[in-house]
């Protein structure tokens, strides 16, 4: 709608179209020396002679002023490359600063394409050279609306003039737009900005290389699988040299998705508005000024000046923010991935799927959601059975669609797919019009991409998602979005150069009306989804998706694309409006780096504990890993970690409907939070779960400890009960199986985590001798008897009520277990519970909690001394008249419970009670 009304007010059309109004409090002063353009809460400032402009808050103050106007001589731009292939370091060329500077001239750049089997669509490297001119004089200005428009005269020798457009916008903001006129022979379009070597640059997207882009020189064009980790040439290690976090093949500042959007600590913020190719040199080679140029001959830029929480209500207004999601799709999910290089057969297909819920099933673990890619492997037959069981284990179906066709499908589509939307001319096009075909990542196979500018792909489209919302699925993943080369071209007439970042917002919007269509159709059921590719724009494509994926991380450490280069991605992308940022816990890319190790799974599942969504997803070459394939320790590392993001599903729930209203996030960079805290501003490692949780974890291999920045006030550890007053920088322990998580003082953000269907409601209290509705000293019928609508699982010696961790653990004194005592105790106790145990938060003993850390429950209660059985070690107390015991993990008590006084009287006595019913 703003680009109509835009449209609109440059033919001098809007008078009278009430949709296009300005502002009621805007107006225009035009005087001799300056013209005022006012809005509701900011103003423009322009000076005639030199032409220079400036905004301002609504109280004046300054917020961004171009650079001073010199009236510099044209300036020759000699041959540059630009990009630098392979990503290496920019040349930084001959850049004229100036206010509303041009290029004639040529700018051109060339694309990886056809046998690029990764890298379709990214940037190879370009050319740029010309003449650059520049604004002198305002020669006239008219109101244009309540704000104004100007011709200036330029530089350049032939006469050509710019005609600047400058309007109040949504809210409080500012609008600029420049066209050349004529604009033949302009190729590049530029403005010019005064800064100075304290300003700090936040956003741009979801950049690994840093949450501050001062002194950076990058472009927004969004990009596929950049990474760290590809073989070693000469040609890639002289592009790398200088460059830390180095990814092949575009640089460290390579995105999924480059929001051409960011924040200012000046203070305001600054949206470019228009899909071009666009260069930012962030006070990278001037100390004092940064630019934007964009590859097109016309300049269009959004400014909205204030504090960082007024400039992300104001631009995420414009640029859009996620929809709050369904509560079911932010609970833990697992992905069966398909095998990229080498594709299940439908039997490994059906086979995996079908362990996978025995296992979630047997295992206990909380899974909202499962999302097999092979689905299309199955017969109708089986995924007719496959929805029922899912339905019967209460968990829902999401599938995965892609932004393209290709054959072989490697059972990502109906084989039939490619061959369909070819013959049907459902796919982008070469300019001689045949088909626009690339190399598939799958099988090696050909793709196609697909048209949405079509009505014949919206209507193919809107079929296979209808089918797939009608066999059952609930969500689905919306993969890729970044092949567009620039000289494709589409239905609508557009070619690449403006639709490869155009793409994504129309491929989600597409999709968006056909869910919210079907779900008007069909009232009560609740659709998700969620990509990969995006850009920002009047909206972007944050106005239509549910959430964003990061992409494909590698199964690595490092800063440049492993688990260190999560954070920064999340947290750039989340204050433009992309508030559910989704990681694949382990990582996914590990085609040149090992495999997912233990520890690298267990930190990434701590990591995205407290994030919006808990989903794995990892490798694409040997299949997903599964935590229960990773040994005992992770898969309880998993399970902890997950309930913990289960508490904090309603506190994630509630800051993202704030979000839609507000703008700010639900993860928040210290940088936001703490405005002007030099040491906040430099946290790339730990976020805020909105005001009152500071999450800090861990990303470095072997680590097990971390330094933690604390803002100002008082800080609680809920493990430990330790305080921390901020400001403060700290280092707190993190040993496996810990995540440094803090709540403000006074503050209880995270609830008690929901009860699973079919698991026992907490009810009644831990005593020295009940647990709930159960009792020390009760038969196995007795305590069925109490429980029973409770799923459970048995073995000779105990009962599991509920498989998930929220469950009840008992154990039955067997004949052999009972030999050392006398015969009358070994009747009396014979069959009956002489262990009781719990992960249940509502139980607590003595004070103490599951989830409590060891440390602290030693400080409360005097422990024995720790008994050794496989990967767990237990403690025993003294709780009255009987006994209290505590089973503990990477210093985390896991499980809190009762046990017979008898058969723990000793350390002996006690260790083979719980070896003989092997409680796990």
């Amino acid at each position: 709608m703003r680009r109509l009304c835009a449209a609109l007010r440059a033919l001098g059309a809007i008078a009278g179209i009430g949709v296009c109004a300005a502002p009621a409090s805007a107006s225009v002063q035009i005087g001799a020396q300056q013209i005022v353009v006012t809005g509701t809460g900011a103003s423009a400032t322009i000076t005639r002679s030199p032409f220079r402009l400036s905004i301002q808050q609504s109280a004046g103050q300054a917020a961004l002023a171009e650079v001073p106007n010199s009236s510099p001589l044209p300036e020759v731009q000699p041959p540059s490359v630009y990009p630098t292939p392979l990503g290496g370091a920019p040349e930084p060329g001959e850049p004229l600063y100036a206010p509303l500077s041009f290029l004639v001239g040529s700018a051109t750049t060339t694309q990886w394409g056809g046998g690029a089997l990764f890298f379709q669509g990214n940037q190879e490297t370009g050319l740029v050279t010309g003449i650059q001119y520049s604004a002198r004089d305002v020669l006239s200005a008219q109101p244009h609306g309540t704000g104004v428009r100007l011709t200036v005269s330029t530089s350049d020798p032939t006469g050509r003039k710019l005609l600047v457009t400058v309007v109040p916008g949504p809210g409080d903001t500012i609008e600029v737009t420049a066209t050349p006129t004529p604009s033949a022979g302009v190729a590049i379009m530029s403005d010019s900005f005064a800064s100075d070597p304290s300003e700090a640059f936040h956003g741009f997207g979801g950049r690994h290389n840093a949450i501050n882009q001062h002194g950076n020189d990058f472009y927004s064009w969004i990009e596929e699988e950049n990474s760290s980790g590809y073989p070693g040439s000469q040609s890639i290690e002289d592009a790398a040299a200088g460059q830390p976090n180095y990814m092949f093949p575009n640089g460290p500042e390579a995105a999924y998705t480059a929001q051409a959007l960011f924040y200012s600590s000046r203070p305001y913020g600054f949206l470019l508005n228009q899909p071009q190719f666009a260069r930012w040199r962030m006070d990278s080679d001037q100390p004092d000024a940064w630019q934007v140029d964009v590859y097109g001959d016309m300049l269009d830029y959004i400014v909205a000046p204030g504090s960082a929480t007024q400039a992300i209500k104001s631009i995420t207004a414009i640029s859009g923010r996620e929809r709050v999601p369904p509560a079911w799709a932010i609970g833990p999910e697992i992905d069966r991935a398909t095998n990229a290089s080498t594709p299940q057969t439908p039997a490994q297909a059906q086979s995996e799927i079908s362990s996978d819920l025995a296992t979630i099933k047997r295992d206990g673990l909380t899974v909202n959601a499962y999302r097999p890619e092979t689905w299309t492997l199955l017969t109708s037959a089986q995924q007719a059975q496959l929805v029922t069981r899912l339905a019967h284990q209460h968990i829902h179906l999401v599938r995965y669609f892609r932004a393209f066709v290709a054959s072989p499908s490697g059972g990502l589509e109906p084989d039939g797919d490619y061959a369909y939307a070819v013959e049907h001319h459902l796919v982008v096009m070469n300019p001689n019009g045949s088909p626009a075909t690339f190399s598939s990542a799958y099988q090696n196979g050909t793709a196609a991409l697909l048209d949405f500018t079509n009505p014949a792909t919206v209507q193919w489209w809107k079929s296979r998602i209808d089918q797939a919302l009608d066999q059952g699925a609930d969500g689905f993943m919306q993969d890729f979005g970044e092949q567009v080369d620039t000289d494709w071209r589409f239905y609508n007439g557009q070619t690449g150069a403006t639709m490869h970042n155009e793409y994504p917002i129309l491929y989600d919007r597409v999709t968006r009306q056909i869910i919210d269509q079907y779900m008007r159709q069909h009232p009560g059921r609740q659709i998700f989804f969620f990509t990969r590719a995006g850009y920002s724009g009047d909206p972007g494509s944050a106005a239509y998706e549910n959430a964003e994926f990061l992409g494909d991380n590698t199964t690595t450490w490092d800063h440049a694309s492993g688990i260190a280069s999560v954070i920064p991605d999340m947290l750039n992308r989340s204050v433009g409006g992309a508030y559910g940022p989704d990681t694949d816990i382990g990582g996914y890319l590990d085609l040149l780096s090992p495999p997912t190790t233990p520890e690298l799974f267990d930190r990434w599942a701590e990591l995205a504990a407290l994030t919006p969504f808990y989903r794995v997803h990892n490798s694409g070459e040997t299949g997903t890993n599964m935590p229960w394939a990773l040994g005992a320790q992770t898969l309880q590392t998993y399970k902890t970690m997950a309930q913990l993001h289960i508490s904090a599903e309603p506190l994630i729930l509630k800051l993202w409907k704030q979000a839609d209203q507000t703008g700010i996030p639900v993860m928040r960079p210290l940088w936001l939070t703490d405005p002007g805290d030099p040491t906040a501003a430099a946290q790339d490692e730990a976020w805020m779960l909105g005001p009152d949780v500071l999450v800090a974890p861990v990303v470095t291999q072997g680590a097990t400890s971390r330094s933690v920045a604390f803002p100002q006030g008082c800080w609680l550890d809920p493990g430990t009960g330790a305080t921390y007053q901020g400001p403060l920088t700290n280092t707190v322990g993190a040993p496996l199986n810990t995540l440094p998580y803090y709540f403000r003082c006074g503050t209880h953000p995270l609830s008690t985590p929901a009860i699973p269907e079919g698991c026992p409601r907490p009810s009644g209290r831990l005593t020295a001798t009940t647990l709930g509705p159960l009792r020390l000293g009760m038969t196995r019928a007795q305590a069925r008897r109490q429980l029973p609508h409770s799923t459970h699982r048995a073995t000779r010696t105990m009962d599991v009520f509920c498989l998930a961790s929220s469950g009840i653990r008992v154990g039955y004194a067997s004949q052999r277990l009972l030999t050392p005592l006398p015969r009358s105790q070994r009747r009396r106790l014979l069959g009956r519970i002489v262990l009781a145990l719990t992960a249940n938060r509502h139980y607590r003993l003595r004070g103490i909690a599951p989830g409590a850390r060891l440390a602290a429950v030693a400080k409360r209660v005097r422990l024995g001394p720790g008994i050794r059985i496989g990967l767990n070690t237990w403690y025993l107390f003294h709780d009255g008249t009987g006994r209290g015991i505590v089973k503990e993990r990477g210093g985390i008590i896991e499980e809190i419970g009762i046990a017979n006084a008898s058969l723990t009287r000793t350390r002996g006595a006690a260790r083979r009670l719980l070896a003989s019913l092997d409680p796990g």
